[in-house]
């Protein structure tokens, strides 16, 4: 079983007990968090243009649209990052630095700024591709609750980012099919890593064979 079906097997474990369940939105909730931190700061104020800005506020009403369904689902105590409101926090935030630093060692060679813009580019439409597949298995496992229609908005914006970011990378990255299998090998590999520690910290609530 590949880790986007072993991470689907755990949804309804999560799902249908409302603590977990908040844990699980508060634990994406801060990964939106983190992506909208990052794309802040690796981009120059005096090249921060309007799409990145865009990307990076919409990222943030991603991060906020989790944290009140966390809440609605948790009740108050959702309402921060600490440890004991997410699911395996320390590994979720290891599968981001460790994405960001291993695509920034990739084009280490680069000027600074040509650097900044590429890793940028690499670091989201991998993180976007993810997200599609995360979210929207989520979405199929909500069924027709009232929470699966409030991931609508999210989803076609992360559509958006993708696109953008897969022109962005044809423009900027002729090189793109060369680096492409790699990063994308990488990526999963830390990703099996974050389903793995998702998987033991779910394993006591998990029913017997």
């Amino acid at each position: 079983m590949n880790a986007s079906d072993r991470l689907a097997s755990l949804m309804p474990i999560v799902i249908k007990d409302d603590h977990l369940h908040a844990r699980w939105l508060n634990t994406f909730s801060y990964l939106e968090y983190v992506g909208f931190r990052k794309i802040i700061k690796s981009q120059r104020a005096d090249v921060l243009s309007r799409a990145f800005l865009n990307h990076a506020l919409e990222e943030g009403g991603h991060a906020f649209l989790l944290k009140n369904m966390a809440v609605k689902v948790g009740g108050k105590d959702f309402d921060l990052y600490t440890p004991e409101t997410m699911l395996c926090a320390q590994a979720a935030s290891a599968y981001f630095q460790n994405l960001d630093h291993g695509c920034d060692e990739k084009f280490a060679s680069l000027p600074d700024f040509e650097r900044s813009k590429v890793v940028y580019l690499y670091v989201t439409w991998l993180i976007e591709r993810r997200a599609l597949d995360v979210y929207g298995r989520y979405k199929e496992a909500l069924g027709a609750s009232a929470l699966s229609a409030q991931l609508d908005e999210l989803l076609g914006e992360e559509v958006g980012h993708l696109r953008q970011v897969e022109a962005g990378l044809a423009a900027d990255n002729p090189d793109h099919a060369t680096h492409a299998p790699g990063l994308e090998a990488f990526e999963q590999g830390l990703f099996e890593t974050f389903v793995a520690a998702l998987a033991q910290e779910l394993a006591p609530a998990r029913p017997s064979a």
